[in-house]
């Protein structure tokens, strides 16, 4: 029995899609397998914890900024999955992004991943009309929290988990907005919103570890390979 198992536990495993955009335990951050070079905005650094590389910001204008390539046009099929550190809330605006598909309009958002003043993390899509749905958990500081979000559009759900438990769903028949407008410097956040130029700032004073987006609907055991993190960042 226990050679079934271990050959169950390896086929799932070696089935499991490769992330369309991952920050990598070793510090590298890959987009469908292949290694990119985005652009830090000042204050954004590589620190190391127990479990390999994270990345720390510093809650000012701090931020990975990736282009809006048709990769992360997604309206099906989205997981998003990572693990956070929170030094403080952001109480100045609608809150510090982690995760972040958008432009410089206001709204229009296709999915974000998002931590406001009041200490609930959202994760939600957004379409053309600027209609969504979201769910929210609360977030604590000063410790190491998994938190992973999934939408089906089949299936018209939006589900998140907290730390490999799952917390909150909601039904939609929205779909996130596809295409942004090119005009409005569409791209993808982490740590804060996509444009370090813009007008608008949504910084993280925290870290962020192994973060994954992918193009499917998956659970937390198989996007969080670490039962936990105890460390705090150095």
């Amino acid at each position: 029995m226990t050679g079934i198992v271990a050959l169950v536990t390896l086929s799932s495993l070696l089935t499991l899609p490769e992330p369309l955009l991952w920050l990598r335990p070793d510090g590298r951050i890959t987009v469908e397998g292949k290694m990119v070079e985005p652009t830090y905005s000042p204050g954004t650094r590589r620190i190391r914890i127990r479990e390999g590389t994270a990345f720390d910001f510093d809650g000012k204008r701090s931020g990975i900024l990736l282009a809006d390539l048709p990769v992360f046009h997604l309206q099906d099929e989205i997981t998003v999955s990572c693990w956070i550190y929170l030094r403080t809330y952001w109480n100045d605006g609608p809150g510090t992004q982690i995760f972040f598909r958008g432009d410089d309009r206001c709204g229009l958002d296709p999915y974000t991943l998002v931590v406001h003043g009041n200490g609930t993390a959202h994760f939600g899509v957004q379409d053309a009309e600027q209609n969504c749905g979201s769910v929210s958990t609360e977030v604590p500081l000063f410790r190491w929290v998994h938190l992973m979000g999934t939408f089906s559009r089949e299936r018209g759900r939006v589900e998140f988990y907290r730390d490999g438990v799952h917390v909150a769903f909601t039904t939609t028949s929205k779909a996130p907005l596809f295409d942004l407008d090119p005009a409005w410097a569409p791209g993808i956040g982490i740590g804060n919103v996509q444009n370090e130029k813009g007008p608008h700032n949504q910084p993280l004073n925290g870290s962020i570890f192994d973060l994954r987006l992918y193009r499917s609907v998956l659970t937390p055991d198989q996007v969080a390979p670490f039962p936990g993190i105890a460390d705090p960042p150095l």
